[in-house]
């Protein structure tokens, strides 16, 4: 006698069933990415709704760079690769200057209010603005075998614990090149006391130059 075939009688092949619960899970997730970037959303756009009605503070006192354009060699060597950079150099030495990369738009606005938003960020401008100008500074220094006076630089922007890899590694260079391992040690143990970006970086190359000592 033949038995009547019906949808449960049949074989489900093992691929299908997990194809299945591939896409449901999927779909779990995607829901569940959704939620919560819905969320974030929501949560960014209240920070944004307090930052935006955060009363104007006074920054007058915040911890701004003392950059001191006397400490530099300008006009010492008149060339117009040196100039370019001079004329950038003693225009900044006249604003005001000021590192906020650790802070988002939104955290700035709600510190400080939204009306001066607009200054801390030209302030924060002027400081990468800063950190490229005096690497590019001394950089063209060693073009014209100005060793000397691009150390310097250099010496001078680390004083200023400017976040920039490059100033670092530059001088290690120069360091390295007139065998003083030592103060490549020195600019070492300097780095290791923050965990920032810009100082991971930095190491990373300045130990090459003590494993090459080695």
């Amino acid at each position: 006698m033949n038995l009547p075939i019906t949808f449960t009688s049949l074989p489900v092949p093992y691929f299908f069933i997990a194809f299945v619960i591939f896409i449901a899970v999927l779909a779990h997730r995607r829901r569940r990415q959704t939620r919560s970037q819905q969320k974030a959303n929501e949560n960014f756009l209240e920070q944004e709704r307090i930052a935006n009605s955060t009363r104007k503070q006074d920054i007058s006192d915040l911890d701004y760079l003392h950059f001191d354009i006397d400490a530099l060699p300008i006009n010492e060597y008149p060339h117009e690769s040196l100039t370019s950079c001079e004329i950038v150099l003693v225009e900044l030495s006249m604003r005001k200057i000021i590192n906020l990369s650790d802070y988002t738009n939104t955290q700035l606005k709600r510190m400080y209010g939204p009306a001066n938003f607009k200054t801390l960020s030209a302030c924060d401008d002027c400081y990468q603005i800063l950190c490229e100008a005096l690497h590019t500074y001394a950089e063209r220094q060693l073009a014209l075998d100005r060793t000397e006076a691009a150390a310097a630089i250099l010496e001078y922007a680390v004083s200023l614990n400017l976040e920039y890899s490059n100033i670092y590694v530059l001088l290690a260079e120069i360091y390295d090149k007139q065998s003083e391992p030592e103060k490549i040690r020195r600019l070492i143990e300097l780095l290791s006391g923050t965990d920032k970006k810009y100082a991971a970086a930095a190491l990373k190359k300045l130990e090459t130059f003590c494993v090459n000592e080695a």
